[in-house]
């Protein structure tokens, strides 16, 4: 497992070098070992580290595909895809096939990769002189890479470990907080929970120098999207409390968001889509991926990302397409009920030869809205309240999810939940505001099913369980590391 595990380190710190382009920076001994000391004597070295791990997030192993619109929302059942195709021993949660294991390793490793080089840049931080930084540099590093660590730890907890709803006592992923020979054991999910938070936590505190939460005004340094952020954090922080059941801190970040689109500075730092950008005649001109609303979104290489949507979601695929049938689109949208408007079924899906596909990531000449990922967006900070508060004030959760209704084309007051449904009512519609959302996007209602331990997936060919929703631990982590879930 040492072995294994300094393989992270090791690939990851290469990658920081070959994907930035930053060779100056560094001196490389003749076996490729990277000097710690020069690369951290300066603060460009830790924004470059922490530049690595952003490059390898959005590779495909991670959000350029496999925690992006590929492997993770296959798992929600979205999709239709092809019988013959990669997709489908994955969407039947075939985690033993030859063609799905080496995935699943590659979120593995790719993962701790990031988390290792997050470690490394961490302990460097701790070290070095404060005075050398400018401004809040030294913070911002210090927040980013608290919070990508916690964030990273429970997207894996979110795969690879079961959920606490299922069984807070069975075994979590390793939590890694430094590098060196020291191999992290493995703790309950419920400790490791423990951990994350405390991270998250940790990084609120430094990212409350964060520019997009401590300026005020609404034209400053919007870019820190690309970053992981104030707002991001908290997202994230709203995120797991959720996963842990702890709704009342659950509620409490996610209203730290809501709040602030609530308030006279609604237009920044995020903002719903606007309805001029969906009325746009030219598909170039409207936001089709509601950029404005992101937390934090990863920038994509433009020529892989015009590669990866030309062949998943145009008709030069074939079999290896990733689309909703026109039949399942439809009734995700619920057209039935005269929802035919929504923006994320009007504007999400154009005709490409004889069949409609997904086109938010298409990359078109001329348009601002491309060659980025979302990775988290307000609309989910909407939809945890309104399940914090379904049972306590079902109104106020009703009047949330008409919120994100109301920006999403459906502002008729016909198109308005009724104030009377039930706290069960109101779980179903946040069920199905999830599959509306973030269809393409992260495998969130696979990861809504799980954390509340549902029996049943909408599309499965068997029922839910333990081996559907917890994926195998690579081989070699197993073996070698005694690793288990």
């Amino acid at each position: 497992m040492k072995t294994t595990y300094i393989k992270h380190i090791t690939l990851a710190l290469l990658a920081v070098i070959f994907l930035t382009g930053c060779n100056d920076w560094l001196d490389v001994s003749p076996k490729s070992q990277i000097e710690e000391t020069d690369q951290f004597s300066r603060p460009s070295g830790f924004r470059d580290q922490l530049t690595g791990v952003y490059t390898l997030m959005s590779q495909s192993s991670l959000y350029g595909m496999n925690l992006g619109f590929g492997f993770a929302e296959v798992l929600s059942q979205n999709y239709d895809v092809d019988a013959s195709s990669d997709w489908q021993p994955i969407s039947e949660y075939d985690y033993t096939n030859d063609k799905v294991k080496p995935t699943i390793s590659k979120i593995w490793n790719t993962t701790y990769s990031c988390i290792a080089n997050l470690n490394i840049m961490l302990g460097n931080l701790e070290k070095a002189n404060k005075a050398m930084f400018q401004d809040n540099e030294y913070s911002l590093c210090f927040g980013e890479g608290l919070g990508l660590r916690g964030f990273l730890h429970f997207e894996l907890m979110r795969l690879f470990a079961s959920s606490p709803a299922m069984n807070g006592n069975d075994k979590g992923v390793p939590y890694a907080t430094e590098y060196g020979k020291n191999i992290p054991v493995q703790k309950s999910v419920n400790e490791t929970m423990d951990f994350i938070i405390a991270d998250l936590l940790k990084a609120s505190e430094y990212l409350e120098h964060d520019s997009l939460y401590a300026s005020k005004s609404p034209y400053t340094h919007t870019q820190r999207r690309y970053y992981y952020n104030y707002y991001a954090n908290e997202l994230v922080l709203s995120r797991a409390y959720l996963w842990k059941g702890d709704k009342e801190n659950a509620l409490k970040h996610a209203m730290s968001i809501i709040k602030v689109q609530e308030s006279s500075l609604k237009s920044y730092p995020f903002s719903w889509v606007h309805y001029t950008s969906m009325q746009a005649q030219n598909v170039r001109d409207r936001d089709l991926i509601f950029s404005t609303e992101h937390l934090f979104h990863l920038a994509m290489d433009e020529t892989y990302w015009e590669e990866q949507t030309n062949l998943y979601f145009k008709s030069k695929g074939g079999t290896a397409t990733l689309s909703p049938s026109e039949t399942k689109a439809n009734k995700i949208y619920e057209v039935a009920k005269g929802y035919g408007n929504d923006y994320r079924l009007l504007r999400g899906y154009e005709q490409d030869g004889d069949k409609r596909y997904i086109c938010k990531y298409w990359v078109i000449d001329g348009s601002s809205y491309i060659n980025m990922y979302p990775v988290l967006r307000m609309s989910e900070a909407y939809y945890i309240a309104a399940e914090c508060l379904k049972d306590s004030d079902p109104k106020r959760a009703i009047e949330l999810l008409n919120t994100v209704r109301y920006n999403r084309g459906l502002n008729l007051e016909s198109n308005n939940l009724p104030a009377t449904l039930t706290s069960d009512e109101i779980q179903n519609e946040i069920y199905k505001e999830y599959q509306k959302e973030y269809v393409g996007e992260g495998g969130q209602l696979f990861f809504y099913n799980k954390r509340l331990n549902n029996p049943s997936i909408e599309g499965a060919t068997r029922p839910a369980s333990k081996s559907i929703y917890v994926l195998p631990i690579p081989d070699n982590d197993k073996e070698f590391g005694g690793y288990d879930n």
